[in-house]
């Protein structure tokens, strides 16, 4: 497979590489509450291939575009499609993987222009989450291990979490375990973490369904999140859809009148890899989701902006 070169800014940025990984902070992540900004192929692939050691074999440059190798299956970038060889000529009839700098902050729905607020109402329309192409799952399937629900349950263990047994994929189950253990920890000097245990309801794993108003399948059919609801949601949001149904203006509650998990929770979860959906536009406070490649990510472009402040990498 051709290798493609190191532009001479890449090479001055992997010489300081070692040097600034010693003077900043990788960890908490970008600050920045950006949907889908561009992010480069190669930086993502690469998020991958650190993120899943046991699935991606190689990253490399080939017909004049970036592929990765998932068990022995070969995706092309394709505009961030993510497709097999036979495909990736055909990329505009799928629609694009989502890849975002993961926000150090949820939201702030004062900060929405009327445009983000136009554009947010327009997106949780029914009508708009039907139309258009939709992922090939290829990729997805590849990485996480099945592509029918009786393969996908080949891969599931059951845990016990937060006094709750639940289904989860096998590759996540230390992780779990090592969040209840932190938790619980916690509880025992946090006094809110103590009440969050304590009015906990539900908790929920591995759920084969499809995602709302999609005909796409949602982290919860792999094994990969977690939701996590009160036994008393007082009159707080906590699921934008459901706050939908009685609010248009569903995007504008603030973050104190949503429900939320302590922060000390959600960092538990995030040093493990997941993400919180109550960080997104389109929030799900209840959510985590096992997102390791976005965290990766993350710190990539924090590497690298850091690293253009002196002058390195800027070409």
């Amino acid at each position: 497979m051709e290798q493609r070169p190191y532009s001479t800014g890449t090479r001055k940025l992997l010489a300081g590489f070692s040097i600034l990984l010693v003077t900043i902070s990788l960890y908490p992540l970008s600050s920045a509450p950006q949907i889908r900004p561009e992010i480069h192929a190669r930086q993502v692939l690469e998020a991958y291939k650190r993120s899943y050691p046991d699935r991606v074999s190689s990253v490399s440059w080939k017909n004049d575009d970036w592929i990765i190798d998932v068990g022995g299956e070969v995706f092309y970038w394709a505009n961030g499609r993510l497709l097999p060889e036979e495909l990736r000529d055909k990329w505009q009839d799928f629609k694009p993987y989502v890849f975002y700098l993961y926000p150090e902050e949820a939201p702030d729905p004062k900060s929405y222009s009327p445009e983000r607020i136009a554009e947010l109402q327009k997106i949780g329309s029914a009508e708009h989450q039907m139309q258009g192409p939709d992922h090939h799952n290829g990729f997805r399937s590849a990485l996480y291990g099945g592509t029918k629900r009786g393969e996908i349950e080949q891969n599931l263990v059951q845990v016990r979490f937060l006094g709750r047994i639940i289904s989860v994929h096998r590759m996540i189950e230390n992780q779990v375990q090592q969040i209840d253990e932190r938790i619980r920890i916690l509880a025992k000097s946090d006094p809110e973490v103590a009440q969050f245990l304590k009015n906990l309801g539900t908790i929920g794993g591995y759920n084969w369904r499809e995602i709302r108003g999609t005909s796409r399948i949602s982290m919860h059919s792999f094994g990969l999140a977690i939701d996590i609801q009160p036994r008393k949601l007082g009159s707080k949001a906590i699921y934008w859809q459901w706050e939908q149904e009685r609010n248009p203006r569903w995007m504008l509650v603030s973050q104190n009148n949503r429900w939320a998990p302590p922060a000390a929770v959600i960092k538990a979860f995030e040093d493990q890899g997941f993400v919180w959906g109550g960080k997104w536009d389109l929030y799900d406070q209840m959510h985590f989701e096992y997102r390791p490649e976005l965290h990766e990510v993350s710190k990539l472009y924090m590497i690298f902006s850091s690293l253009q402040k002196f002058g390195i990498g800027g070409d």
